[in-house]
């Protein structure tokens, strides 16, 4: 399993989405299903139309520590937080 950032807006200010898949094409199908919480759908529409990639985050470094207690979305049926989901990555 994987963990992708998309850089959104939620209430017109810059936000970002984590969430857990096996890769780009099962994130996206994954998400088309999800509660995106308080992003903006707009700022969601360029990752479905192909025109942004979401970015793959390959540590707990390249997270900002405001978002490690985020639970993120995609396939994650145990609900883990970006933090647990490096810890059952060691």
């Amino acid at each position: 399993m994987k963990l992708y950032r998309l850089n959104v807006t939620a209430d017109g200010e810059p936000s970002a989405i984590f969430a857990m898949a096996e890769d780009v094409d099962s994130l996206l199908h994954a998400m088309e299903y999800e509660d995106h919480g308080e992003a903006d759908e707009e700022s969601l529409l360029p990752y479905f139309d192909g025109e942004k990639k979401p970015r793959l985050i390959r540590s707990l470094e390249d997270v900002p520590e405001d978002y490690l207690d985020f639970v993120c979305l995609g396939d994650n049926p145990e609900e883990l937080t970006v933090a647990e989901f490096f810890d059952t990555q060691e």
